[in-house]
Order: structure tokens, then sequence, then C-alpha cells
């Protein structure tokens, strides 16, 4: 009996180790992340190097451009755990996109996929790894409107504003690490977050602001309600993005999870109507 006694608390045990502790949360990561134009069209849009993407025939004032600006080649970041909207201290500089927009003639661009890659190093735990993750991708399709009105941003003066349009976003990719790098724990599974944090540009269309109107989301060819900013004519403008990592996704819907993080930057009744009109 004793020894029956002894093989299931042995057994018992093994479970319990089977199961296994989850792997202790990584709070604190140095990070490198690299952004680049790897698409464009249409084929007479000049690509002179990864970061840069120049367009049209000048009119004397220049081309029309993007030009990404990455952060310096090593930052930090802490992991935020929990969900819902992480706080500032818990957001690091990501990638800056700079639309510079002339008046042109000739051929414009009409679309262009930035690709992200975010190369992680844990340092509390200092255990190194998991570096380089899964590239990210997010699509924008651009419209280089007339010069004469009326304009489909009817808060733009004329010359008419450009118009970009996101396609996709980039809140709540996941990855799985294990702090420990051996054993049974179960590794722990962190979301990387992107969106906008500076540049007060981004805005949704198409529901029911007349300022914001469902005729920018018709006139880049997308369904509203849609994401997108304009840009002033003979101006720079630049989106600042940002990023955090998480240990829980971040309750911010589809697909406008790239234009902020919950009520942020565009107030909680967008949210609030985008929920309503999604379920």
């Amino acid at each position: 009996m004793k020894t029956w006694k002894k093989l299931l608390a042995g057994a018992g045990l093994g479970l319990a180790l089977s199961a296994g502790a989850q792997a202790a949360i990584v709070t604190d990561w140095t990070y490198t992340l690299v952004s680049q134009w790897t698409a464009y069209a249409p084929g007479g849009v000049s690509n002179p190097n990864p970061l840069t993407l120049q367009w049209g025939t000048s009119t004397g004032f220049g081309q029309s451009s993007l030009v990404i600006t990455n952060p310096s080649a090593s930052n930090s970041v802490g992991t935020y755990i929990g969900g819902g909207s992480p706080p500032a201290t818990y957001i690091a500089p990501g990638s800056a996109i700079t639309h510079t927009n002339r008046p042109i003639t000739g051929t414009s661009l009409t679309s262009a996929t930035l690709t992200a890659t975010l190369n992680l190093q844990a340092t509390t735990p200092p255990v190194g790894g998991p570096g380089a993750l899964p590239s990210l991708q997010y699509n924008i399709r651009f419209v280089e409107t007339s010069n004469s009105a009326p304009c489909a941003d009817p808060t733009s003066p004329t010359p008419c504003n450009d118009i970009f349009i996101q396609l996709t976003g980039l809140l709540n990719q996941s990855f799985t690490f294990d702090s420990d790098g051996a054993g049974p724990d179960d590794p722990v599974t962190y979301f990387v977050n992107v969106f906008p944090i500076s540049g007060g540009v981004l805005n949704a269309y198409g529901l029911g602001d007349p300022n914001k109107p469902a005729a920018v989301c018709t006139a880049a060819s997308v369904a509203a309600p849609c994401i997108g900013f304009t840009t002033p004519e003979n101006a720079a403008t630049t989106l600042q993005f940002g990023f955090t990592i998480s240990t829980e996704r971040l309750s911010v819907p589809e697909p406008g999870s790239i234009a902020l993080i919950g009520a942020a930057l565009l107030g909680a009744g967008f949210w609030r109507r985008r929920r309503s009109l999604e379920v």
C-alpha cells in the first residue's frame, strides 16, 4: 500500500510538473525597429532608397514624397501587463511617415505597403531573444486630388488636400516567448500594438460628422467608414507611430485599430459608435 501511495504521489507530482507554471513575464526589452517601403503603385513612382517614395513631375516646387524615419538604433520598452489603453510610460517610439505634398503633374502614387521588422531582446529577466519577429505590414491607399473645388474633405482649402486611407491595422500581433528558455514552463503570449501617437491628423470618416464625410473614403475607392488623414498642398505632414508590448489584447476593435488606442485620440464617442456599427 505504501508503494502505491508513493507511486501515486509521484504521478501526481509529475502531472503537476507537466501542467507547468507559466514562465516569468519579461518586464523590460531592448529593441530595434526598421520600417521600409516594400511595394507601391504605379510603376512610375520612384523608390530611390527603402525609406523614400517620390512621384510626379515638378511644377516648380519639387516632387511629392513619402519618407520613413526609423527610431534610433537601440531603444527600450516595458511590458504593459494587462489590456485596455496602456499608460504613456509604456509607449515606445516607432517609425514616422512624412508626406511632402507638392503641386505636380503626371504620375501619382496610388498605393503603398510599409513593412516593419521589430527585433526584441529581453532584459528583465535577462535571457536574450526572441530576436526578430515576423515582419508586420500595413497598406495605404493614396489619392492625389484635383486642385479645384469641391474637395472631398470639406475642411480642406483649395487646392484640395491629398488623401491617405489606412487599409490594414497592426494592433494585437502576437508572439510567444519562454523567459527561462527551458523546462516545462508554458511560454507567455505577448501582443505588439502599433498606433499613431502624434501629429493630430488621423480621422474616422463616414460616421456622421459633416466635416469627416464618407466622400473621403469614396474618393479613395474604399467603403465607409474608413480611417485616414488628408494633407495640405505645399506642406510636410508627419504621422509619428509608437508601439507597446502587452500581455493581453488591447480592447480596440478592427479595422480602426491602427487609428488609436481606445479613446485616446479620436474620443470615446467614436469607439462607442464603431462598436454599435459592428454588433
